[in-house]
């Protein structure tokens, strides 16, 4: 016969004698009472907390601790750690499942707190802080701190009051150091939490389903914050089917970058999850460091600022973008609902960047503010309302801002400017409507204030000021195919510009009379750097010269035609420049 392992001899031993300190351990070779048996390890089921702490001090590979709500809360005085392998902690859903003891300088679980391990599960478990009777010096009493470990799972749980409540040295809800790797954390309530609700470094996580709210910073946060400023930023993440809601110092979604990184690291998802209530931003992403891939599409959040606690502004972006250098940013397919600041902001070194497709509805400044960028694309968005801008280009070179629909925006429809040199901009297809309405000078509703921008097939309507105007000074701008109601839309006292096919036209004068015999003068519009092409109409014995008048900058201001019979009518059309 063999010999009986002793693991299970001792579990059989104090089952015979019915005591195990308010454990109930069962080999495997015995019944559960659990809805699952591993394949090694036993099943410990747990009705007191002495039972409860020590079934977490004599963990083993595969062990399975059921805890009951029997003696619910159990008050603990020490961490619940995981070191081992293949360990299952199911509980029964109770909201105070664990609380410690008033005394007790310790939160919930520690997962490879003195050795890495894998495959680990925590379901249906509720963790309750106790702010009350802590030490002055408490820190990071998480409820759940995932910290050397790979493929872990926690799902179910309820988490409320994590203590203390500040910045970096907080209690958060769930914590994933840098050690880490494949933790998911499915569908669990974490309210009232004293740092972040969760927070993540290490790499490959999924974040679904998940309802947190009503703590101090940010709900959920792709880095590890610390108060010594080195932020672990976590890789190949995917957050999605999240609740987020009422953070009084911070966004509900940020990505920080403070370590320096390879090219390649990055790829965070940020899916259809839902904010509301008081927050700063949706998103932020930050940090002195470049990042790589992020993907924020098919969130909704609609932001109140009652409650914000912020020394500084109040104004906040649905996604606020300032890291110090960032490839790969999409913003897609989002609708931002009554932000105090912008609805998207970008103000980075920044390249490869595509904004579409979002709805940006009353933001307290301007729909789209996109600074210092190059390579990207704005596309499709829909911006009612803006207080400021609908969307604001600024030293951007090689972006397009393409088929957007922009109604009712406090200033300019769309405004560009700020660079020193050709930019390579084009502002096509877009939709204006009714701009200005909060300007008290004058604003058009397109205005480009850089050179190097083509600007073609725009349609401007109900616009009290320019449907498109430019300053003198800029030079390389092209002027094709746009539209707008009104006789006279166009301001552009750059002579450099060219200008052509647009609707009602420029350059037009109609029925000039000859001053004398048969020569009619006429004076242009705007200047010209070279001598414009020109058309006529009713040229009484047709047009037998042409000579251009120019001012002292050598620009071309206006013409005398010659007509071939006397005191004759002349139509005269500038084509091309």
């Amino acid at each position: 016969m063999g010999e009986i392992p002793r693991r299970t001899f001792c579990a059989l031993l104090a089952a015979s004698a019915g005591t195990a300190s308010g454990c109930t351990t069962m080999s495997q070779d015995r019944p559960a009472e659990t809805n699952r048996q591993n394949d090694a390890g036993d099943v410990t089921v747990v009705t007191t907390r002495k039972g409860l702490e020590s079934a977490f001090e004599t963990l083993s590979p595969g062990d399975t601790i059921r805890i009951t709500d029997e003696n619910a809360p159990y008050r603990t005085t020490q961490w619940l750690d995981i070191d081992a392998d293949g360990v299952t902690v199911i509980g029964p859903g109770v909201r105070a499942l664990i609380q410690p003891a008033e005394s007790a300088d310790v939160g919930g679980f520690r997962i490879g707190h003195d050795g890495q391990c894998s495959e680990i599960d925590i379901r249906g478990v509720g963790y309750h802080g106790t702010p009350s009777g802590r030490p002055k010096r408490t820190e990071r009493l998480h409820a759940i701190a995932v910290r050397d470990a790979t493929n872990v799972t926690v799902e179910r749980s309820h988490i409320r009051r994590t203590y203390p409540v500040k910045h970096g040295n907080g209690g958060s809800g769930i914590s994933v150091t840098h050690n880490c790797s494949g933790v998911r954390i499915v569908n669990n309530q974490i309210h009232e939490y004293g740092d972040r609700g969760i927070q993540l470094a290490g790499k490959r996580h999924v974040v679904f389903g998940n309802v947190v709210t009503n703590g101090l910073d940010r709900p959920i946060a792709c880095d590890l914050w610390s108060s010594k400023g080195k932020n672990p930023t976590a890789q190949s993440v995917s957050i999605f089917g999240n609740l987020l809601g009422n953070s009084v110092q911070g966004s509900l979604v940020g990505i920080a970058r403070n370590t320096s990184s390879s090219v390649s690291d990055g790829y965070v998802g940020i899916y259809g999850n839902v904010g509301f209530g008081t927050h700063k931003s949706f998103c932020h992403v930050r940090g002195s460091k470049p990042l790589r891939n992020v993907n924020v599409q098919n969130n909704v959040s609609l932001q109140k600022t009652d409650d914000l606690k912020t020394k500084q502004t109040t104004n906040f972006s649905g996604v606020a973008v300032d890291v110090s250098e960032i490839r790969n940013l999409a913003v897609k397919n989002n609708e931002f609902y009554d932000y105090s600041g912008h609805g998207v902001r970008v103000d980075s070194d920044v390249s490869d960047t595509s904004i579409q497709n979002n709805t940006l509805a009353s933001p307290g400044l301007a729909g789209i503010r996109f600074v210092g960028g190059a390579d990207s694309l704005i596309d499709g968005n829909l911006i009612t309302d803006a207080t400021k801008a609908g969307i604001r280009l600024e030293e951007a070179t090689d972006t397009v801002v393409r088929g957007n629909f922009v109604r009712g925006a406090g200033t300019e429809g769309i405004a560009v400017g700020g660079s020193q040199s050709p930019t390579g901009n084009e502002i096509a297809d877009n939709y204006v409507e009714n701009s200005g309405r909060r300007s008290s000078k004058s604003s058009p509703g397109i205005a480009v204030r850089d050179g190097g921008v083509r600007v073609r097939g725009n349609a401007v309507r109900r616009n009290d000021a320019a449907a498109i105007a430019e300053p003198a000074g800029v030079e390389g701008n092209v002027y094709e195919g746009n539209w707008a109601d009104g006789d006279d839309p166009w301001r552009f006292a750059s002579p450099a510009s060219r200008v052509r096919n647009n609707d009602p036209p420029t350059g037009v004068h109609r029925g000039l009379s000859a001053d004398s015999g048969t020569e009619v003068s006429v004076e242009f519009d705007r200047a010209y750097s070279r001598p414009p092409k020109l058309a006529f109409g009713r040229a009484n014995g047709g047009v037998e010269g042409v000579s251009y008048a120019t001012n002292d900058d050598g620009n071309f201001v206006g013409a005398t035609v010659t007509l071939g019979e006397n005191d004759g009518t002349l139509d005269v059309f500038v084509t091309q420049p």
